[in-house]
């Protein structure tokens, strides 16, 4: 029997973590947009509006996402490729 685990297997599926996606699409839809309501985001991306409300929070407290009146804007200084 091989146990042999020090390479992986390269046809297996990476493991993938929902909320980082998710976050990123908010932060790819507040690009594209230039800022958003949190309800307009969640139309764009398909995220219930919930969700998008404490993505949003982690993301602000983290210094991404700024919130200037009902509108969410990314962050200025960020270092986002173009």
């Amino acid at each position: 029997m091989d146990t042999d685990h020090s390479q992986k297997d390269s046809t297996a599926a990476p493991t993938l973590i929902g909320s980082v996606q998710r976050a990123l699409r908010l932060v790819e839809a507040m690009h594209a947009e230039g800022g958003a309501t949190a309800k307009r985001l969640s139309r764009l991306t398909g995220i219930p509006l919930p969700t998008v409300y404490h993505l949003l929070r982690t993301l602000s407290h983290e210094g991404y996402v700024r919130r200037e009146g009902g509108a969410f804007r990314l962050a200025g200084g960020l270092p986002l490729a173009s």
